[in-house]
Parts: C-alpha cells; structure tokens; sequence
C-alpha cells in the first residue's frame, strides 16, 4: 500500500503542477479555457491527495476511487501512444496498473476490511 500511496501523491504533484502551470500561462484570448482546465487539474490534484492519505491510513473508502482514477487514466495513457509521447503513455499506463495491482493485493484487501470470518 505504500507504493500506491506514493505513486497518487506523485499523480497528484504532477497534476497540481500542471493546473498552476495552465493557469500561470493562460492568455486573455482563452481565459475561460485555460481557467477551467487549471481549476479542473487543481480540484484532481485535491482529490488523489485525499484519496492517498486514506490509503496510507487503510481508510475503507478510498480503495474505490484510488481505482477508479487509475482506470480513468488507463484510456488517457493510450491515446498518447505513437510518436514522440510513448514513452508518456508507457510511464502513465504503468503507474496506473502498479497503483491498481497493489491496492488489489490480498494484503492490502486485509489492511481495508480487516480479517473476515
């Protein structure tokens, strides 16, 4: 579970840097847009810092949206396959998969529900 909760928050940094970055750089011409996509990358970052800090504390509730954004950016991934973003596809489906495949270990299924009879 550690590793998934580092790999969040490091998605998260990432995202967080990106909105700041969007909205460091957005012109007059495309204020909405840029505006938005900041608001849209900053509120994400929010969340996967919410949710890795319920993974490390083996809150029950955070195992289903950690998953879910991993699956979310499964698609993401491959459509920057080919040419010079593979490599980003490549890194960006390989955390997600790490991240699923660890919070879906049956060591950490017992670290969320406990041991059931």
């Amino acid at each position: 579970m550690a590793l998934a909760t580092g790999l969040l928050a490091v998605i998260g940094a990432a995202s967080a840097v990106y909105g700041v970055l969007e909205l460091i750089e957005t012109r007059a011409s495309r204020a909405v847009v840029g505006s938005g996509a900041a608001i849209i990358l900053l509120a994400y970052a929010a969340l996967l810092f919410a949710v890795a800090r319920g993974v490390f504390r083996g809150r029950r509730w955070s195992r289903a949206p950690a998953i879910a954004t991993q699956l979310i950016q499964l698609p993401i991934a491959w459509s920057f396959r080919g040419g010079e973003t593979t490599w980003f596809a490549l890194l960006l489906g390989a955390v997600s998969l790490t991240v699923i495949v660890c919070l879906l270990l049956p060591s950490s299924t017992r670290a969320f529900v406990g041991d059931q009879p």
